[in-house]
Protein backbone atom coordinates (compact mmCIF):
# COMPACT_ATOMS: atom_id res chain seq x y z
CA UNK A 1 0.00 0.00 0.00
CA UNK A 2 1.27 3.27 -1.03
CA UNK A 3 2.18 5.75 1.81
CA UNK A 4 1.29 9.77 1.54
CA UNK A 5 3.80 12.29 2.77
CA UNK A 6 2.47 15.50 4.09
CA UNK A 7 5.25 17.98 3.16
CA UNK A 8 4.97 21.99 4.72
CA UNK A 9 5.94 24.24 2.33
CA UNK A 10 9.29 25.65 2.08
CA UNK A 11 7.62 29.75 2.62
CA UNK A 12 5.65 29.22 5.64
CA UNK A 13 8.90 27.63 7.03
CA UNK A 14 10.67 30.72 6.41
CA UNK A 15 8.03 32.72 7.56
CA UNK A 16 7.57 31.40 11.23
CA UNK A 17 11.87 31.79 11.26
CA UNK A 18 11.48 35.25 10.60
CA UNK A 19 8.78 35.78 13.13
CA UNK A 20 10.80 33.58 15.74
CA UNK A 21 13.63 36.05 15.38
CA UNK A 22 11.55 39.44 15.96
CA UNK A 23 10.05 38.44 18.62
CA UNK A 24 13.81 37.85 19.89
CA UNK A 25 14.52 41.40 19.54
CA UNK A 26 17.44 40.98 16.62
CA UNK A 27 19.06 44.23 15.03
CA UNK A 28 21.22 46.79 15.84
CA UNK A 29 20.64 50.49 16.47
CA UNK A 30 23.39 51.72 17.57
CA UNK A 31 24.24 55.48 16.91
CA UNK A 32 27.84 57.67 16.72
CA UNK A 33 28.19 59.73 20.22
CA UNK A 34 26.36 62.88 19.83
CA UNK A 35 28.87 66.41 19.52
CA UNK A 36 29.15 67.86 23.65
CA UNK A 37 26.95 70.83 24.47
CA UNK A 38 27.56 74.66 25.07
CA UNK A 39 29.38 75.41 28.54
CA UNK A 40 29.21 78.93 27.91
CA UNK A 41 26.61 81.04 28.24
CA UNK A 42 25.76 83.99 25.33
CA UNK A 43 24.31 87.00 26.83
CA UNK A 44 20.75 88.00 27.16
CA UNK A 45 20.82 90.73 23.87
CA UNK A 46 19.39 88.75 21.13
CA UNK A 47 20.16 90.23 17.68
CA UNK A 48 17.42 89.98 15.53
CA UNK A 49 18.08 89.43 11.49
CA UNK A 50 16.81 92.44 9.65
CA UNK A 51 15.31 91.42 6.24
CA UNK A 52 16.30 92.84 3.42
CA UNK A 53 19.31 95.00 4.67
CA UNK A 54 22.63 95.02 2.78
CA UNK A 55 23.43 94.22 -0.68
CA UNK A 56 23.10 89.99 -0.23
CA UNK A 57 19.89 89.41 -1.66
CA UNK A 58 16.76 88.37 0.57
CA UNK A 59 18.43 88.30 4.03
CA UNK A 60 16.42 85.33 6.38
CA UNK A 61 15.92 86.30 10.14
CA UNK A 62 17.90 83.97 12.53
CA UNK A 63 16.26 81.23 14.79
CA UNK A 64 16.99 80.81 18.51
CA UNK A 65 20.83 79.67 18.78
CA UNK A 66 20.57 77.41 22.04
CA UNK A 67 21.59 74.20 22.09
CA UNK A 68 18.59 72.21 22.90
CA UNK A 69 19.95 69.19 24.43
CA UNK A 70 21.71 69.05 28.00
CA UNK A 71 23.28 65.62 27.40
CA UNK A 72 26.68 64.62 25.31
CA UNK A 73 24.98 61.44 23.71
CA UNK A 74 23.78 60.66 20.47
CA UNK A 75 20.25 61.19 18.74
CA UNK A 76 19.33 57.62 18.81
CA UNK A 77 16.90 56.16 17.46
CA UNK A 78 16.73 58.96 14.02
CA UNK A 79 16.51 57.30 10.68
CA UNK A 80 16.12 58.27 7.35
CA UNK A 81 15.14 55.77 4.27
CA UNK A 82 16.40 53.00 7.07
CA UNK A 83 19.73 54.32 6.92
CA UNK A 84 21.86 55.67 10.42
CA UNK A 85 20.86 59.61 10.59
CA UNK A 86 22.79 60.01 13.75
CA UNK A 87 27.17 59.74 12.55
CA UNK A 88 29.55 61.72 11.26
CA UNK A 89 29.92 59.75 8.36
CA UNK A 90 25.98 60.37 7.48
CA UNK A 91 26.37 63.85 7.73
CA UNK A 92 29.48 64.16 5.55
CA UNK A 93 27.15 62.45 3.03
CA UNK A 94 24.31 64.79 3.43
CA UNK A 95 24.97 68.53 3.74
CA UNK A 96 23.07 71.11 5.28
CA UNK A 97 20.04 73.10 3.36
CA UNK A 98 19.67 76.31 4.13
CA UNK A 99 16.08 75.88 5.09
CA UNK A 100 16.94 73.05 7.72
CA UNK A 101 19.45 76.22 9.31
CA UNK A 102 18.20 78.48 12.41
CA UNK A 103 21.04 81.39 12.37
CA UNK A 104 21.40 83.62 15.14
CA UNK A 105 24.06 85.91 17.08
CA UNK A 106 23.99 86.79 20.84
CA UNK A 107 26.90 89.30 22.28
CA UNK A 108 28.88 87.72 25.37
CA UNK A 109 28.19 88.74 28.84
CA UNK A 110 31.97 88.51 29.55
CA UNK A 111 33.08 90.33 26.54
CA UNK A 112 30.39 92.71 24.75
CA UNK A 113 32.92 92.86 21.51
CA UNK A 114 32.48 89.02 20.72
CA UNK A 115 29.49 87.60 19.08
CA UNK A 116 28.45 84.14 19.40
CA UNK A 117 27.16 82.88 16.17
CA UNK A 118 24.62 80.04 16.70
CA UNK A 119 23.66 77.35 13.53
CA UNK A 120 20.78 74.97 14.77
CA UNK A 121 19.96 71.65 12.52
CA UNK A 122 16.15 71.11 12.89
CA UNK A 123 15.86 68.95 10.56
CA UNK A 124 15.32 65.42 11.76
CA UNK A 125 18.18 63.95 11.24
CA UNK A 126 22.43 64.91 10.97
CA UNK A 127 23.77 67.24 8.48
CA UNK A 128 27.16 68.48 7.44
CA UNK A 129 28.37 72.39 6.78
CA UNK A 130 31.02 71.96 4.28
CA UNK A 131 33.09 74.62 5.54
CA UNK A 132 34.53 75.43 8.59
CA UNK A 133 33.07 78.63 9.54
CA UNK A 134 30.47 80.93 8.44
CA UNK A 135 31.12 83.38 5.76
CA UNK A 136 31.29 86.76 7.98
CA UNK A 137 31.58 90.51 7.00
CA UNK A 138 30.46 93.83 8.54
CA UNK A 139 30.10 96.88 6.73
CA UNK A 140 27.30 99.86 6.87
CA UNK A 141 23.34 98.60 7.31
CA UNK A 142 22.28 100.99 4.54
CA UNK A 143 25.46 100.79 2.28
CA UNK A 144 24.86 100.46 -1.76
CA UNK A 145 28.15 99.33 -1.82
CA UNK A 146 29.39 96.28 -0.11
CA UNK A 147 32.74 95.96 -1.57
CA UNK A 148 34.12 97.68 1.54
CA UNK A 149 33.22 95.66 4.03
CA UNK A 150 35.78 93.96 6.66
CA UNK A 151 36.32 90.48 6.85
CA UNK A 152 37.31 88.67 9.58
CA UNK A 153 40.74 86.72 10.06
CA UNK A 154 40.43 83.25 10.26
CA UNK A 155 42.88 80.50 11.63
CA UNK A 156 44.90 79.16 8.97
CA UNK A 157 46.42 75.47 7.96
CA UNK A 158 42.34 74.12 8.11
CA UNK A 159 42.16 70.42 6.54
CA UNK A 160 40.73 67.23 7.85
CA UNK A 161 37.15 66.39 7.67
CA UNK A 162 35.50 67.57 4.52
CA UNK A 163 32.07 68.90 6.43
CA UNK A 164 31.85 69.81 9.89
CA UNK A 165 28.63 67.62 11.35
CA UNK A 166 25.41 68.83 12.90
CA UNK A 167 23.13 66.56 14.71
CA UNK A 168 19.15 66.82 14.81
CA UNK A 169 18.19 69.44 17.53
CA UNK A 170 22.02 70.38 18.08
CA UNK A 171 23.59 73.44 17.45
CA UNK A 172 27.43 74.90 16.48
CA UNK A 173 29.26 77.87 17.29
CA UNK A 174 31.52 80.05 16.12
CA UNK A 175 32.57 83.15 18.12
CA UNK A 176 33.45 86.63 16.27
CA UNK A 177 35.87 89.33 18.20
CA UNK A 178 34.98 92.96 16.58
CA UNK A 179 37.92 94.47 18.73
CA UNK A 180 40.56 91.53 19.55
CA UNK A 181 43.25 94.16 20.69
CA UNK A 182 41.08 96.01 22.97
CA UNK A 183 41.08 99.50 21.02
CA UNK A 184 37.85 100.78 22.49
CA UNK A 185 38.02 103.39 19.25
CA UNK A 186 35.18 104.60 16.84
CA UNK A 187 33.15 101.98 14.48
CA UNK A 188 33.81 103.76 11.44
CA UNK A 189 30.19 103.53 11.09
CA UNK A 190 30.07 99.81 11.26
CA UNK A 191 26.55 98.64 12.58
CA UNK A 192 26.05 95.38 11.03
CA UNK A 193 27.10 91.43 10.79
CA UNK A 194 26.58 89.70 8.01
CA UNK A 195 26.41 85.84 8.23
CA UNK A 196 26.39 83.10 5.75
CA UNK A 197 26.00 79.74 7.53
CA UNK A 198 27.78 77.75 4.86
CA UNK A 199 30.04 79.40 1.64
CA UNK A 200 27.99 77.11 -0.93
CA UNK A 201 24.68 78.73 -0.18
CA UNK A 202 23.99 81.50 -1.93
CA UNK A 203 24.17 85.06 -0.89
CA UNK A 204 20.25 85.34 -0.70
CA UNK A 205 20.61 82.74 2.23
CA UNK A 206 23.01 85.46 4.28
CA UNK A 207 21.62 86.45 7.35
CA UNK A 208 21.75 90.63 8.56
CA UNK A 209 22.47 91.29 12.89
CA UNK A 210 22.27 94.57 14.28
CA UNK A 211 25.87 95.13 16.42
CA UNK A 212 25.59 97.01 19.52
CA UNK A 213 25.25 100.94 19.55
CA UNK A 214 28.90 102.27 20.11
CA UNK A 215 30.47 99.23 19.07
CA UNK A 216 34.42 99.20 18.28
CA UNK A 217 35.44 97.46 14.85
CA UNK A 218 38.49 97.24 14.09
CA UNK A 219 40.54 96.84 10.75
CA UNK A 220 41.37 92.82 11.59
CA UNK A 221 38.72 91.29 13.88
CA UNK A 222 38.87 87.71 14.26
CA UNK A 223 36.28 84.64 13.91
CA UNK A 224 37.36 81.22 14.71
CA UNK A 225 36.31 77.85 13.68
CA UNK A 226 32.78 75.69 13.79
CA UNK A 227 32.63 74.31 17.51
CA UNK A 228 30.29 72.43 19.76
CA UNK A 229 30.79 74.72 22.61
CA UNK A 230 31.24 78.66 22.95
CA UNK A 231 34.33 78.35 25.19
CA UNK A 232 35.76 75.96 22.41
CA UNK A 233 34.81 78.46 19.93
CA UNK A 234 36.17 81.13 21.58
CA UNK A 235 39.53 79.48 22.20
CA UNK A 236 39.27 78.84 17.84
CA UNK A 237 38.91 82.67 17.84
CA UNK A 238 42.01 83.42 19.77
CA UNK A 239 44.48 81.19 16.64
CA UNK A 240 42.45 83.80 13.73
CA UNK A 241 45.35 84.63 11.42
CA UNK A 242 44.54 84.34 8.07
CA UNK A 243 42.72 86.64 5.90
CA UNK A 244 39.57 85.04 5.52
CA UNK A 245 36.94 85.60 2.17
Amino acid sequence: MAVRRRTIPLALVTAGAALTLAACGGGSGDAAAGPSTADATPGTATATATPGSGGSGGAKTGGGGGSSSGTTGGTAGTKTGGRDATSDSYAYKHLCAADQLAVSTKELDSNPDQYVISVTNHGKAACGLSSYYPRVDLGPKNAADRSHNIHPLVPGGLGGAPAVPVYAGRTVYAVLDVDPNGAKGSNGGIDEINVLADTRFPNADTHNFPMNEGATVVQHPKLGLYRDSISDAVSSMRTADTNGS
